[in-house]
């Protein structure tokens, strides 16, 4: 059998793979379980604390955690939220929109991955909540597992949200 280099590279690596995901648990620490939806979306669910629990649309292209109203009037009633901003974000569509940025005390993602000083904006119309770079950013390096779906995330508090 006449194996080339390169080939022979690609077997080597492809034998390798299936212990990487367990090396990669180790390296970030922390782990958040996401559900794959009919659409090839993921999400992941977020505890602000308070009872106020949501789930997340993992989006690495959205540059900040994007709150439906109903989920950022319910945060607002039962925690410490801060007005910090007014920014002007391009939306997917290319259309150009003012929206507010405020600053939420904290957000648990998984069993034990709290980030603190979260911004948060409220998007006009919205009915989704969106787990944008505002967050992810906090808990880099971060990387997403697809099989099976786990977000992988470094830099969290292991303290729990009230």
């Amino acid at each position: 059998m006449n194996v080339r280099p390169y080939n022979l590279a690609l077997l080597i690596v492809a034998m390798m793979l299936p212990g990487a995901s367990a090396a990669a648990a180790e390296r970030f620490g922390y782990s958040a379980a996401m559900q794959e939806v009919d659409s090839g979306n993921y999400y992941v669910h977020g505890d602000f604390g308070h009872g106020v629990e949501t789930d997340f649309l993992v989006d690495t292209g959205s540059g900040y955690v994007a709150l439906s109203r109903q989920t950022f009037e319910r945060l607002e009633r039962d925690t410490t939220v801060s007005y910090l901003r007014e920014i002007t974000g391009r939306m997917a569509n290319g259309k150009l929109l003012r929206v507010p940025v405020y600053r939420v005390a904290s957000l648990k993602l998984g069993d034990s991955c709290t980030l603190t000083d979260i911004e948060v904006t409220v998007m006009p119309g919205g009915d989704r909540n969106i787990l944008g770079l505002s967050a992810l950013r906090k808990a880099q390096p971060f990387a997403m597992q697809l099989s099976p779906p786990v977000l992988l995330l470094s830099n969290c508090g292991a303290e729990p949200v009230t």
